[in-house]
């Protein structure tokens, strides 16, 4: 059964809702009178990427106009920010173009994923769905000449040592980056999950299903609506534990759906066989709630793991703290934090298994230089001497009280 959205702020409900562009102008002005704190506004979309759309949500009636309600340093800000993406999107989006073509003309079979498919299915300019990077997948078979296609049109591999060693073995290769547009990077990959992911999905059943994209992305495939938005839950709800980059998962599946309209019930099937159901309810109900996805209630109720309504309630909670900071009081606690995303999908009932991927050797964090070397003995003095936090969390995330 459908459980209540739970509440949220109107901060973070008008940054949220700027993913699927669904709101009314009566809803959005509301959200908008409803603020309070719109330096938590700012901070919200710029962490998400979402400047772009939501002043195009906020529809200023003229280029330098200030919509009603917004403060006027407010809207300078998100003005020259939208300026600045919608440039660096179209920059990006000329940028694959010409690649697709170097590909096509290599005889390289591609396939778009994420923002770039977005684009090739919605939007050419990838205003619509703004992205850091471009994911594109081949066979592993077409590596050597996809790579000289690449550096033959304008891309460098990386020189990042920390990259070039953590990525030996990876779904995707070292990305490979632009010298000409600083901050460009394009990752080449020949899986489109991770090696030692769980799921009963190839990369065959994607290129099976796929269709071919139109101009200005001519030889390259995108995914079905069904396996785009099953990759994304997977890639949100799995690879990224809930964690992050839950605005730019919602803006490319409400706008991948524009595009390809989608068939529910075979998307139910197709979640319940590849052993997903539980990240695609989580994924799809943290969507509807935020960002207004209009994803059918029978869908989550199919997809729902059996998780008692009180939990499955508080649990959200502790997810949407994470998503958006502010809306609560964050988990103190990184392995209670991997324990309720463990609760929450269920890895059992899901079919994924007891032993689930997690880096307990912190392996990413230590390259980075950025890995905790605390003792367990330091790490529960810790914790002690923070025990208001951890009453703060379990009153006003978990138990919601005041």
């Amino acid at each position: 059964m459908a459980l209540e959205a739970p509440q949220i702020s109107a901060e973070a409900r008008l940054v949220y809702r700027s993913a699927a562009q669904r709101g009314s102008d009566a809803e959005v002005s509301a959200l908008v009178a409803a603020v309070t704190d719109w330096g938590r506004v700012l901070l919200l979309a710029e962490r998400e990427v979402a400047t772009s759309a939501l002043w195009r949500m906020l529809k200023p009636p003229t280029a330098t106009a200030v919509p009603d309600g917004v403060p006027t340093v407010v809207a300078d800000h998100l003005r020259r920010s939208a300026m600045v993406s919608d440039f660096r999107m179209q920059m990006l989006a000329q940028r694959l173009q010409s690649t697709v073509a170097t590909f096509r003309a290599a005889g390289v079979p591609v396939l778009l994923l994420k923002g770039a498919a977005v684009g090739a299915v919605v939007d050419p300019t990838f205003r619509t769905r703004p992205m850091t990077d471009l994911d594109v997948l081949i066979s592993r078979d077409d590596i050597a000449r996809a790579r000289a296609a690449l550096l033959s049109c304008g891309w460098a591999e990386t020189s990042d040592t920390v990259l070039l060693e953590l990525l030996q073995d990876h779904h995707h290769l070292p990305p490979f980056v632009d010298a000409q547009n600083p901050g460009t990077r394009l990752e080449l990959h020949i899986a489109a999950l991770p090696l030692d992911h769980r799921f009963a999905l190839d990369d065959a059943e994607l290129w099976r299903s796929s269709f071919a994209a139109g101009e200005p992305f001519l030889g390259a495939r995108v995914p079905s609506p069904e396996l785009f938005v099953l990759h994304a839950c997977i890639h949100f709800g799995w690879a990224h534990t809930m964690a992050f980059g839950a605005w730019r998962t919602f803006r490319a599946i409400s706008a991948y759906l524009d595009g390809a309209p989608i068939d529910w019930d075979r998307f139910v099937a197709l979640a319940e066989r590849t052993r997903a159901a539980s990240v695609c309810h989580w994924t799809l109900r943290l969507g509807a709630h935020l960002a207004g996805l209009p994803v059918p209630a029978r869908v989550l109720d199919r997809l729902e793991p059996p998780v008692l309504d009180e939990l499955h309630a508080a649990l959200e909670r502790h997810f949407i703290v994470g998503i958006a900071p502010g809306e609560g009081v964050a988990c103190p606690s990184v392995w209670l934090t991997h324990r309720l995303w463990r609760l929450a999908i269920r890895p059992g009932w899901s079919g994924l298994g007891a032993d689930l991927r997690w880096d307990p050797e912190q392996r990413w964090d230590r390259a980075r230089g950025i890995a905790s070397t605390e003792t367990r003995a330091q790490r529960l003095e810790r914790h002690l001497s923070s025990l208001s936090d951890w009453q703060q969390f379990l009153m006003r995330t978990i138990l919601r009280r005041s």
